[in-house]
């Protein structure tokens, strides 16, 4: 493997990281604030060392990665950037390592977990780097690059197969360059059409762009301590459930949509079941809610107020955008069984969103169903398809596969949680939200609480399953696989 290839690409990717701390420094300036001098000596570490390390490993022909270097440049520059996106919080917070990568991990892999206990006490500028890393992390580092590193000679291809593990990549074009870019659209407008609406629906302008970044995103963080529910207009909420719903879905579908083709999003096989999922799941919760007296059933706007917290809970959760509006730690345990469903499900291939994916429980479902279909009809012939395409015996082993790694390593973080001294709940739910990028769990790292309590060796374990979580498992995995760095 060419290593000089690998850091070529981390240098590059390191400096175009360190250049967009320039919004955040800009906001710092504009409120005076006190993160201007960590920002600014952030940005010249990351853009100085970016360039150096990729003028140091140039090459003078065209890169072209192969399969092997791809994956290592995946998963080494995601681990560079959580390490780099640390600085501000340190220089700026006075944060440890620890937490600062932490942090910076939870943002880039849009997960939302936090450590910051006092979230309003933080300078706007350091807020507003706290929101840009889910932003940038949001539609994958990795895609970006797909725009810049072709422009640089350097094969991008590989860096696309190795982030997007997944299913079947959704190719809108037979250039992978043209396909970032269009991806890209649609994700800034859809950004910055949400940053308008909640301006005019009574955000002021830095919360409204600051969430819109969390959302389109699926991140979750937030500027306020209370999340969402700092924002109690029905209005503002059922926007974000909205958007958040939006997010979960292919982007490449909303494209198409955009394009003309109205009807496409009902075409789609995993999008109507995921919206599907999502409806008979808020209707359950809504009505477990006002049966049990949590909620009020009396008048119409009751109704509505139990409506919007079952969706918003939910869709957040389904997701993995982690934002809340209730502490539902108290709610039912058959709505919070639910909402471990559906934090384990997540959102649709092709979205921001995380967790296994509704494509590959489709597939799963659908294998199990042919099985049985077997056992009543031994000499019967039937290929598994999905919006009237068959599915290769390849792309069905690798969503087993996908599925058998996916637990074995929930059981994992769960046993080691453990070991550490955290309760089942608290250890299960912190392994399953950090691996699924959701953000908050159960237990002492609830919806109203963080993970700041948590011992060093726990937040870099959970650190590691964000990565993993975001980069589909195998991008990291592969990494720790003795075979993979042999000759």
């Amino acid at each position: 493997m060419r290593l000089t290839y690998v850091l070529f690409v981390m240098g590059v990717l390191m400096a175009c990281i360190g250049i967009s701390l320039l919004l955040p420094i800009g906001v710092s300036i504009w409120y005076k604030d006190a993160s201007l001098p960590g920002l600014l000596i952030s940005m010249g570490i990351m853009v100085g060392g970016g360039l150096a390390l990729a003028y140091g490993n140039r090459a003078e022909e065209q890169l072209i990665l192969n399969h092997r270097e791809g994956f290592a440049a995946v998963g080494l520059c995601w681990f560079a950037a959580s390490l780099a996106g640390g600085l501000p919080y340190m220089l700026t917070a006075g944060l440890p390592l620890t937490d600062a990568f932490f942090e910076a991990a939870s943002g880039f892999t849009t997960t939302g977990a936090t450590i910051l206990g006092d979230i309003e006490a933080m300078p706007r500028g350091l807020l507003m780097w706290r929101s840009l890393t889910h932003w940038l992390g949001g539609l994958g580092i990795i895609l970006l690059s797909l725009v810049i590193l072709p422009l640089l000679g350097v094969g991008g291809m590989q860096l696309y197969k190795a982030e997007v593990t997944g299913t079947n990549p959704d190719k809108l074009t037979p250039r992978m360059h043209d396909t970032a870019l269009m991806l890209w659209k649609v994700y800034a407008l859809m950004t910055v059409v949400l940053i308008g609406l909640l301006w005019l629906e009574g955000m002021d302008l830095f919360d409204a762009v600051n969430h819109s970044f969390a959302t389109v995103a699926t991140g979750g963080f937030s500027t306020r301590n209370a999340s969402i529910a700092a924002f109690p207009s029905p209005l503002i909420q059922w926007t974000l459930v909205l958007f958040m719903f939006l997010a979960g879905m292919n982007f490449a579908l909303h494209y198409r949509f955009l394009l003309g083709n109205f009807r496409v999003h009902f075409r789609d096989q995993e999008c109507v079941r995921y919206g599907a999922l999502l409806f008979a799941g808020t209707v359950a919760i809504t009505l477990v809610l006002l049966c049990s007296g949590i909620f009020p059933a009396g008048a119409l706007a009751d109704i509505e107020v139990a409506t919007r917290a079952a969706a918003f809970q939910l869709v957040s959760l389904c997701t993995t955008t982690g934002f809340v509006t209730e502490n539902y730690s108290s709610w039912p345990p058959f709505i919070l069984l639910l909402f471990l469903l559906f934090m384990f499900m997540g959102g649709c291939g092709g979205s921001t969103a995380g967790g296994v994916k509704t494509m590959r429980f489709l597939l799963l479902w659908r294998m199990a169903y042919q099985e049985i279909f077997r056992l009543l009809h031994p000499h019967s012939v039937r290929h598994l398809k999905v919006n009237g395409r068959p599915i290769s015996q390849d792309i069905l082993s690798g969503v087993g596969g996908f599925f058998v790694v996916y637990l074995v390593l929930l059981v994992i973080g769960t046993l080691l949680l453990t070991l550490m001294r955290l309760d089942l709940i608290t250890a299960f739910t912190a392994t399953l939200t950090c691996l699924s990028n959701v953000g908050p769990g159960l237990g002492t790292v609830g919806p109203v609480d963080n993970f700041s309590q948590l011992p060093a060796l726990a937040k870099w374990l959970l650190s590691i399953c964000m990565l993993m979580g975001r980069l589909e498992i195998y991008a990291i995995l592969v990494l720790f696989v003795p075979e993979f760095w042999r000759r």
